[in-house]
């Protein structure tokens, strides 16, 4: 029983010391332009250099967001002046986002 008990708190922490690999990050868009109160972004997942797993979208003044992918995936959200927030794909899916 005390192998048990060892086992599984030691598979739940070791599930939780690898999670926190999945934050992705925003910026603001390098090649974007800021008009009409709204902000060119990019989220990428962090250490992910790959273009295609991308996200570039805009920010409006209220925080609200929309982003697409390459492939032409959506996000919708919100994110606080800060930089950080949540945002929702298509199929349900949450991500949570930080600034860079």
């Amino acid at each position: 029983m005390k192998q048990l008990i060892i086992w599984l708190a030691f598979i739940t922490l070791s599930s939780s010391a690898f999670a926190w690999d999945n934050h992705y990050e925003i910026e603001t868009d390098p090649y974007g332009s800021s008009t009409d109160g709204s902000t060119e972004i990019e989220m990428r997942r962090k250490y992910d250099y790959d273009p295609a797993n991308k996200y570039r979208g805009e920010i409006d003044n209220g925080g609200s967001v929309r982003m697409r992918n390459m492939d032409g995936d959506i996000l919708r959200g919100t994110i606080d002046s800060d930089g950080y927030g949540r945002l929702r794909d298509q199929d349900g899916n949450s991500y949570r986002v930080r600034p860079r």
